[in-house]
């Protein structure tokens, strides 16, 4: 629906077939973006499980060239000058898993970080919201029952009472429900940017630290 961005607050309390309508349009967005964050979240995890990997492996390898001297071969053994130079490379090798090691500290924070919490904390809010808002609504559709089958007999005083009250609590626990719900479901339209925003700058920043990195161990090297 173009041009519509927010939920109107002050038609919460009317609670109006338009006002359900346009929430419902609200419900269909968050679950697509649910459904597409999700997606992302697992690709990014791919680059950062896959960093992890390159990182490790390549501790791995500097590790078994420095232990090559060690090793005990039945034919051409004692090769001090291929010794010696794949101590050297062990030594630049060395330098390139400190640098995957610190590219994955600079992936989990700056990419995984956002991406994860907006999944754990602001939808995961919009789902509990809206469980809290059905229940609510529901305790008010039962109270206003009550109240109509209420009204259709005689009952004492005190009992009508009672019904009212419940009819009040009950509509008022479901206006401060949909307020609550609306406003989260709103600031989702702002928080969904910055939620795709951040993780993505996160990513670009950390390897364009890493090229740098790289361009000034390439300079020591030659």
């Amino acid at each position: 629906m173009p041009g519509i961005d927010t939920l109107p607050l002050e038609e919460t309390l009317e609670d109006s077939p338009q006002t359900r309508s346009l929430l419902g349009v609200f419900e269909e967005d968050t679950a697509a973006v649910s459904s597409y964050f999700s997606q992302l979240f697992k690709a990014m995890q791919r680059i950062y499980d896959a960093q992890n990997e390159l990182s490790a492996a390549t501790h791995l390898t500097s590790k078994l060239l420095k232990d090559y001297e060690k090793q005990r071969f039945p034919l051409g053994g004692d090769d001090e000058v291929m010794s010696s130079t794949l101590q050297q490379f062990a030594k630049v090798i060395d330098e390139l898993s400190s640098c995957h090691a610190i590219l994955s500290t600079q992936l989990a924070d700056a990419m995984m970080f956002p991406i994860t919490q907006f999944q754990e904390r602001d939808l995961r809010e919009i789902v509990i919201l809206k469980e809290v808002f059905q229940i609510a609504s529901d305790d008010h559709d039962t109270a206003v029952n009550r109240y109509s089958r209420l009204s259709k007999r005689k009952e004492n005083e005190k009992v009508k009472n009672e019904v009212m009250e419940d009819v009040y609590t009950s509509r008022k626990k479901q206006h401060e429900t949909i307020m609550h719900y609306f406003a989260s479901l709103n600031m989702l339209q702002y928080k969904k940017k910055i939620a795709l925003l951040e993780p993505l700058l996160g990513y670009m920043q950390a390897q364009v630290f890493n090229q740098c990195w790289y361009c000034s161990l390439l300079k020591i090297i030659n």
